[in-house]
């Protein structure tokens, strides 16, 4: 909506005087057309090109604005050394500043979510949060933040239809050392189907009920694990300031996410061939 380039990944930076898009090589051409000359810069993003790019036309004494909610503890902390270089700060904002000036913005996606069966996943929801589970006691941990879509549906054995083209569902959930998951999301997707088959296990609730809950594991100081590459900084921002014990590691589902099994590998070479009659 900001700069008129419709792919998949970029990021802009938008200063007083001049801005900048920063897209990967999939995208130089596109962006390039897309994107109007007069008012954007257009990069590559290798290396610490967007770092560059900010230490040099950004003034000594300046705030750089930025929304923690879209940023992982990682990207800001290189957007901060990128400030510090040229006498700069970083500030996050309690509000994005698009969300006041963007009012013909389409509605939140709300696509129905529904189970993705033992037939097609090879494991069962349960034998995952126990896996999960035993994963967190092992280093200590009384719950693990995700905030990964695909790990998400991975875990629960969920897909959904809130991205195009990729089947996953717009969620924050909370995975507990015992075995069960707290979910947060837009309740309206709820099929009756995924709250029977997953019964007492997973509980859900309202996504704007996330952060008092991210409070409550504060209070309780629980040792909790987040994800520092691709949680959002206010999530760790809220753990921290409530009092919870942080354990920044990987999302605990990537690895076991990888390793795929019988059912997994063979449902891939299915779509292999579907594909390639389908090309």
């Amino acid at each position: 909506w900001l700069t008129g380039f419709t792919g998949t990944a970029g990021t802009a930076v938008v200063l007083r005087d001049s801005a900048a898009l920063f897209v990967d090589g999939r995208y130089t051409l596109q962006a390039a057309t897309q994107v109007e000359p007069s008012l954007y810069e257009v990069c590559h993003v290798t290396g610490d090109t967007m770092g560059n790019w900010i230490a040099a036309h950004l003034g000594k004494g300046a705030r750089l604005g930025y929304d923690p909610w879209l940023h992982s503890q990682r990207q800001a902390d290189l957007l901060r050394a990128a400030c510090g270089r040229c006498g700069a700060r970083l500030v996050a904002l309690p509000e994005n500043p698009l969300d006041a000036i963007w009012t013909d913005r389409p509605p939140a996606p709300v696509a129905p979510i529904f189970s993705h069966g033992e037939a097609f996943a090879g494991v069962r929801a349960e034998d995952k949060l126990s896996h999960v589970a035993d994963l967190l006691r092992d280093g200590g941990d009384d719950a693990a933040v995700l905030t990964a879509t695909d790990s998400i549906a991975w875990l629960l054995n969920l897909r959904g239809g809130d991205v195009p083209y990729a089947p996953l569902f717009m969620a924050f959930a909370l995975v507990h050392a015992d075995a069960t998951a707290e979910v947060f999301v837009d309740r309206r997707k709820l099929l009756a189907e995924v709250r029977r088959r997953l019964g007492n296990t997973v509980t859900f609730s309202p996504a704007e009920d996330f952060a008092a809950a991210l409070d409550r594991l504060g209070v309780a100081k629980r040792q909790v694990r987040v994800d520092p590459e691709r949680a959002p900084e206010a999530v760790i921002a809220r753990l921290r300031k409530a009092g919870a014990r942080l354990h920044l590691d990987p999302d605990p589902c990537l690895l076991p996410k990888a390793r795929k099994n019988a059912v997994e590998l063979a449902g891939i070479r299915a779509a292999h061939r579907r594909d390639g009659v389908a090309l």
